[in-house]
């Protein structure tokens, strides 16, 4: 039977002529954040590297290491987007506002806003810019890691957007 099934899945076409093979993802080099009311702000490395930084330890499931991670704490970036305060906006919950992390191969996650907050959870969500004291280089300038995962299926590698929505 596996035989079959793999027999199968070699006669499945191409799309166009062409192999279908998952893009090689280029390295993160720049960040986009995007706030609830579309304010912007691009960070560089050097900018990222500029602002209070956080270190963390955290057990990487996929490779089996403890990893320590140094970075930006997501809210603190977040909050450099964020809109005014407004008294008549609609209160929304902070497990109902999304940010939707990309990075440069498309790969998306959403964590919700409360994944972000020391004072809704115990565990951290940074940008990280280095690991194990070094530059993280080959997987980009941005590394989203959240430290309270069992496995690290959230985490981001070549993050290159931090998108936050609104669940209505």
């Amino acid at each position: 039977m596996l035989i079959a099934t793999v027999s199968m899945r070699a006669q499945i076409p191409a799309h166009n002529g062409m192999a279908m093979a998952k893009p090689a993802a280029s390295t993160s080099a720049t960040l986009t954040l995007t706030g609830l009311g579309g304010i912007t702000r691009s960070l560089t490395p050097d900018t990222l590297e500029a602002l209070p930084h956080v270190t963390v330890t955290v057990m990487n499931a996929h490779n089996g290491r403890t990893e320590v991670y140094s970075g930006v704490p997501v809210k603190d970036l977040l909050d450099t987007v964020a809109s005014p305060k407004s008294d008549t906006a609609p209160k929304v919950s902070a497990n109902m506002t999304l940010i939707v992390a990309e990075a440069t191969d498309h790969f998306r996650v959403a964590i919700t806003l409360c994944d972000t907050d020391p004072t809704c959870r115990n565990g951290q969500a940074i940008v990280a810019d280095s690991i194990d004291g070094k530059s993280l280089a080959a997987d980009g300038a941005f590394n989203l890691v959240l430290t309270e995962d069992k496995k690290p299926g959230r985490w981001a590698r070549n993050l290159a957007s931090l998108n936050v929505q609104a669940v209505r």
